[in-house]
């Protein structure tokens, strides 16, 4: 374009110098060698010169107005091509979403996976003495177990979590973490009730559970929960080599990766059996360990707290930055989780997804 443009160009210039040319040159001698040098030198007139200016004129103007059509030409297929490229990248990075919407996200965009990258620590000097967790004891003004706020100092520079990490700790957030070894219909039934209330919760699944309960574990990632790992055999992690312990994390997050396209990063230790070196063992695997600052006996089916009672229980117990531990399998948990989260958020607590 800016060669013809260049071309045109010259071609005015090159007519107002043959005009000048014509205007200034003296009449030719009225021989016949003359009149042939003259016819050969300046075969044009003014008027014909004037009629090759405007038509050049008028390409220049046709030329001009078709510039910005082919420029927005140019600029629509760079932009597509850019988001072709954009496109791609994504499709490359992101894991599929496990009902097939691609891009680690489900029908309605909630968030189905995330890729944790920690800082890693050496685990050689760190203590293998067992630690058996429990969230009993005194409890501090804004009614949260010394203990939690005890242990989270202590450890959690190893990416534990024994209360939620909130900026102002005094702000009224509760989540919900559910543990299930299996299934059962009480599951489905809590499913329900977090879809009910608008509710999102954490389930930590183990191994079997991941690649046996295959409508559950879709269900649970679908409506965006979070699906955390709960080892392979939920067994005392600590009675476990350096390597064994690995492989029971990481044998777990294969089985969601392959099932899924899932990314676990949260991690719960079966009992609440942990060690200072096994905090850094799960942290270099990538994970973030959760412990609770509220639990129940509830995992026993044939000898359930009563309903009237955990409920009043459950309530009772809410503080800021609570980690709830509820069985998945407890009708008890099924029937008093909805006056739970009510009972919440009329006290001005919120309910939001630990990640």
């Amino acid at each position: 374009m800016k060669k013809k443009l260049a071309a045109l160009a010259l071609g005015i210039v090159f007519c107002m110098g043959a005009c000048g040319e014509k205007k200034d040159a003296k009449p030719a001698p009225e021989t016949e060698t003359a009149a042939v040098e003259t016819e050969a030198a300046a075969p044009v007139t003014e008027t014909e010169t004037e009629e090759v200016l405007e038509t050049v004129l008028e390409e220049v103007v046709e030329e001009t107005e078709e510039i910005p059509e082919e420029t927005e030409t140019e600029t629509e297929t760079e932009t597509e091509t850019e988001t072709e490229t954009e496109t791609e990248t994504e499709a490359e990075t992101e894991a599929p979403a496990p009902d097939g919407t691609g891009g680690g996200t489900d029908a309605a965009g909630n968030v189905s996976s995330i890729h944790l990258e920690t800082e890693k620590v050496d685990i050689s000097g760190l203590s293998t003495a067992l630690v058996e967790w429990g969230s009993g004891g005194p409890k501090d003004s804004m009614n949260r177990p010394d203990g939690c706020i005890i242990d989270q100092k202590k450890y959690g520079y190893l990416g534990a979590y024994f209360l939620a990490p909130l900026e102002d700790e005094t702000e009224k957030v509760v989540y919900l973490t559910f543990d299930i070894g299996y299934t059962n219909e009480s599951t489905t039934k809590i499913l329900d009730v977090l879809a009910e209330k608008g509710v999102k919760g954490v389930f930590f699944a183990t191994k079997g559970v991941i690649e046996n309960d295959k409508s559950v574990i879709s269900r649970i990632i679908n409506e965006g929960h979070e699906l955390g790992n709960h080892s392979v055999t939920h067994t005392n992690m600590q009675a476990k080599s350096v390597e064994e312990q690995t492989e029971e994390i990481m044998a777990t997050h294969r089985a969601a990766l392959d099932n899924y396209g899932y990314e676990m990063h949260l991690w719960r230790y079966p009992e609440g059996k942990f060690s200072e070196q096994g905090l850094g063992i799960v942290n270099n695997c990538n994970y973030r360990s959760v412990f609770w600052s509220f639990a129940h006996r509830d995992w026993i089916l044939d000898a359930q707290p009563g309903v009237e009672e955990t409920r009043q229980k459950v309530i009772a117990e809410l503080h800021p930055g609570a980690i709830y531990l509820l069985h998945g399998i407890s009708p008890t948990n099924a029937a008093v989780l909805g006056d739970l989260i009510d009972a919440g958020r009329a006290a001005g607590y919120r309910f939001d997804l630990l990640q």
